[in-house]
C-alpha cells in the first residue's frame, strides 16, 4: 500500500469553547485546513511547532516521542486541539515537533473518528459498518470476583 493523504481541519479547541460559552475572543477560532499523512504506525497527531503557533495551542506537557529511524526525541505537548474529518470529530492533544515535519494522523485520531484506510483507493473514510456516527469500542473484563453491585 502507498501512502494515504487526507485533507483534515484542526480547531483550537479552548477558542470554541470560549465562543460556544459566548465569550468574546480578540483573535477569533482558529483553525486551519491541512494535508496529513495517515500513519497507522503512529499512536497520535503530530504537527510542526508553526502550526501550533498559528493555531495558539497551549503546551501542556514534555513527552519523548519515538520517531521512525528509532530514535526519540522530547517534544511538548500541544492542545486542546479538535481533529475534524468527514463530519466526524476528536478532541485531544498533538505531540509539536520542531522544523518543518510532515504533519501525521495517528491512531488515536483515527479510532476516535471511527475511521479506516481503504486501501484500494488509498483514502482515508469513516468506517462502512458505522456510516452514520462513529462507533468506540468499549470492552471491559472482570479478572476477579463476583461483579459489583
Amino acid at each position: 500500500m502507498g501512502a494515504v493523504f487526507a485533507d483534515i481541519e484542526l480547531v483550537n479547541y479552548a477558542d470554541q469553547i470560549l465562543a460556544d460559552a459566548g465569550v468574546p475572543a480578540a483573535v477569533g477560532i482558529r483553525r486551519k485546513v491541512v494535508e496529513v499523512l495517515v500513519d497507522s504506525g503512529a499512536t497520535v497527531l503530530v504537527i510542526p511547532d508553526s502550526l501550533r503557533d498559528e493555531l495558539g495551542l497551549g503546551t501542556i506537557g514534555r513527552r519523548v516521542v519515538g520517531i521512525a529511524d528509532g530514535s526519540t526525541l522530547e517534544c511538548d505537548l500541544v492542545g486542546p486541539v479538535e481533529v475534524r474529518f468527514a463530519g466526524r470529530s476528536t478532541v485531544g492533544n498533538a505531540v509539536a515537533r520542531p522544523g518543518n515535519v510532515q504533519i501525521l494522523l495517528g491512531q488515536v485520531q483515527m479510532e476516535e473518528m471511527d475511521l479506516i484506510v481503504d486501501s484500494l483507493a488509498r483514502k482515508l473514510i469513516p468506517n462502512p459498518a458505522s456510516p452514520d456516527r462513529a462507533r468506540l469500542m468499549a470492552v471491559g473484563v472482570r479478572l476477579h470476583g463476583p461483579p459489583r453491585a
